[in-house]
């Protein structure tokens, strides 16, 4: 995959108004949505959400929002029958699935090996002092099997890893934070899968109080500072709520939701990360914190006690 400047000159006139153009193929490129935007993803991936065709009948089509683009400027270009679009859908979701299928796959391989231990095996000394810096003592990276990856020719770097558990201890992925940020900053081990939350305690109620935090790290040092094996935290892959985290999320009567700076500024479709987010989960049982940096790092900042940061939580607010 190679990445490009510009979309191809059928769609010219839609250069002006996406970003993190990508050219996939011959016959594909993707880029952010002209219609509703979009951002970097939570693995530092770019944003993929409008897929523009040159196969068949051109056109662009945005997953999230479901708009179709035409190029108005081709000569003797006709937009598609009925019949064309439903074929030209049924397409795209055959594709989606197979892509979804091959990344299951990945993962049933990933869980037979249990390949999270295996990483959290590889620690050594220097592994443990980054993890501790970040505010992550020993105990709880042996509870969170949190982990190590030396190896560079994956990433190009070295990369901590933090398992991703379902409510049954199951592995649902892998996320890699790399250690050099010019890199990005996350990937996950099995891309394609939904993005799922991370669980500081996996045996907690998710039918009650939730506090939901942007960040699976964030999310570990409020718990580990917190000190209450009861309380229900979870770290957020991203702002973005996918049909797996609103499913995850689902039975919390109250959630209060921690994002960094910047979360509840407009983007060019007028929404904000912080609006899309709390209408997807629900505008009742949400109150919003965001602090005036990220929480992990305020907490190490001033070395927050337990209740400070139970005072920090009181201070969310219904939207």
């Amino acid at each position: 995959m190679s990445r490009a400047s510009q979309l191809p000159p059928i769609f010219a006139q839609y250069n002006s108004v996406v970003r993190y153009i990508q050219k996939r193929s011959s016959v594909r490129y993707t880029s952010t949505c002209p219609s509703c935007g979009g951002g970097v993803h939570p693995d530092g991936e770019w944003p993929d959400r409008c897929v523009w065709f040159l196969n068949g009948k051109p056109c662009g089509w945005c997953s999230r929002c479901n708009t179709l683009f035409w190029p108005d400027n081709a000569p003797n270009w006709q937009p598609p029958s009925p019949a064309e679009l439903e074929h030209w859908r049924r397409e795209r979701e055959q594709e989606e699935l197979a892509c979804l299928e091959q990344a299951n796959r990945r993962l049933a391989l990933l869980r037979s090996h249990r390949l999270y231990e295996q990483y959290h095996d590889m620690m050594d000394e220097q592994a443990r002092q980054w993890w501790l810096k970040r505010g992550i003592p020993a105990d709880y990276q042996a509870f969170w099997k949190l982990g190590w990856e030396a190896d560079t020719t994956r990433w190009g770097c070295p990369s901590a890893t933090i398992p991703l558990f379902d409510t049954n201890w199951n592995i649902l992925n892998i996320k890699h934070r790399l250690t050099d940020d010019s890199k990005g900053r996350y990937r996950y081990h099995v891309p394609g899968l939904p993005a799922p939350l991370f669980l500081c305690n996996p045996d907690a109620d998710m039918s009650g109080q939730i506090i939901a935090i942007e960040g699976e790290i964030k999310a570990a040092v409020c718990y580990v500072t917190l000190d209450d094996s009861h309380a229900c935290i979870v770290g957020l892959p991203g702002t973005h709520v996918s049909p797996l985290v609103k499913e995850q999320l689902s039975q919390g009567k109250r959630i209060t939701v921690v994002l960094d700076p910047g979360a509840d500024q407009p983007g060019p479709d007028g929404w904000s990360p912080m609006g899309r987010l709390v209408t997807a989960l629900g505008r009742k049982r949400c109150a919003i914190l965001i602090p005036p940096c990220k929480i992990d790092d305020l907490i190490l900042r001033i070395r927050a006690t337990s209740q400070e940061v139970r005072t920090m939580l009181s201070q969310a607010r219904p939207v």
